[in-house]
């Protein structure tokens, strides 16, 4: 048995490593798949769903348009990259962690990670990133910003010496090379037009209670303002908001109080903790059924609950990707290959239908994943 586990997990290198050289994604490295489903065969390779981007739309795209080139060339020398994030405090900082490290491991590239330790946090991400630009070693800059313009000062100087990509957050672009990100605005976007298919205007008004996250996050602002654009027109009937900090049990509070103001509510809609939370909240109050939940974006419990019927959507940007995608960036620039100014890959709606088009590695890492602050390049 462990032969032929042996066996099959070297045809699903083989397999990754050639989907890499051609630009396309097998299953992550890090994430060597069950003795059963190594036996079963890997998964077949895909191409990245990818998406130019320009402010809070995709990018106007011409007839004769062909896809962004993301190949990555075989590094020269052992470049050497510095990350810095928020934090890794939940599942999505530890996805795009995921992908951005086994992204260098298969690439031979040097990775360093940092974070600020929250999004409240701005002097110390500032003090992760002049570590960074003191350390001569370090290459290029991959940072997930706190704060939209709060870097500024220590990254223009940088332009014309090192190469910095935002990732994921969104930065003032004058002051990075590109970004590797989706317009946060998209996820709002995506959900409200979602929902105002569901009741478009002239039919019976849906009841919804919009609980986003904390009020002062520019995140959540992105995502509101897409949202109410979407729905715009529609009958959907926001009566009730709420904002709070991400905590589970903060936001666990406020369902309680929604579902106490709002007893006949047609859907809870917002962050993903709120969206966990509510499923237990729901269940006691006998209301599973009665009121559905949408979440704004995806986490292993979302990604749970929408298989199980607890959820009914999602919305994904697929973080594993972007930070792959930072990383193949990276690497194409430090090669001197052009790469996009804003890319990142498109944002999906996902139900317990639809999930299964997407593989779960490129939303999410994998179960016991723990944050890797360092990978040595393979070469000096």
């Amino acid at each position: 048995m462990l032969a032929q586990w042996s066996k099959a997990t070297s045809r699903w290198v083989s397999s990754y490593r050639r989907s890499v050289r051609h630009g396309l994604l097998g299953l992550a490295l890090g994430a060597l798949p069950s003795c059963a489903a190594a036996l079963a065969g890997a998964q077949p390779a895909a191409e990245w769903p990818l998406q130019r981007w320009a402010g809070d739309h995709r990018a106007a795209n011409g007839a004769a348009e062909t896809g962004p080139d993301i190949v990555p060339p075989s590094p020269t020398r052992g470049w050497r990259l510095c990350a810095i994030y928020p934090h890794l405090k939940d599942s999505y900082w530890l996805a795009v962690n995921f992908g951005m490290t086994e992204e260098a491991r298969t690439l031979g590239l040097g990775l360093g990670v940092r974070e600020a330790g929250g999004y409240g946090q701005l002097a110390r991400q500032r003090e992760r990133v002049a570590e960074c630009l003191e350390d001569e070693a370090v290459d290029a800059l991959l940072i997930g910003t706190v704060s939209r313009g709060g870097l500024n000062d220590l990254l223009a100087p940088q332009l014309d010496h090192r190469l910095v990509l935002g990732v994921v957050n969104d930065i003032d672009p004058q002051v990075v090379r590109a970004r590797i990100a989706v317009p946060w605005y998209q996820l709002g976007w995506t959900i409200g037009r979602w929902l105002a298919a569901r009741h478009p205007a002239g039919g019976p008004p849906a009841r919804i209670a919009w609980i986003p996250g904390p009020a002062d996050a520019d995140w959540v602002g992105f995502i509101d303002r897409g949202f109410r654009t979407g729905i715009a027109g529609s009958a959907v009937n926001v009566v009730a908001e709420r904002h709070g900090d991400t905590g589970r049990a903060i936001q666990r509070r406020l369902v309680e109080a929604v579902l106490d103001e709002q007893p006949q509510l047609d859907y809870l809609v917002g962050n993903a903790p709120m969206a966990e939370a509510a499923i237990a909240e729901l269940r006691r109050r006998g209301r599973e059924g009665a009121t559905a939940i949408v979440s704004s974006y995806l986490t292993p419990a979302v990604h749970g609950g929408i298989l199980r019927g607890r959820i009914l959507a999602a919305v994904t940007d697929f973080p594993v990707l972007q930070g792959r995608l930072a990383v193949r960036q990276a690497l194409r620039a430090l090669e001197g290959r052009p790469i996009e100014p804003y890319l990142g890959p498109a944002v999906e709606l996902v139900d317990k239908s639809s999930l299964g088009r997407f593989p779960v590695q490129w939303m999410l890492p994998p179960a016991g994943f723990v944050p890797v602050y360092q990978i040595a390049p393979a070469l000096p």
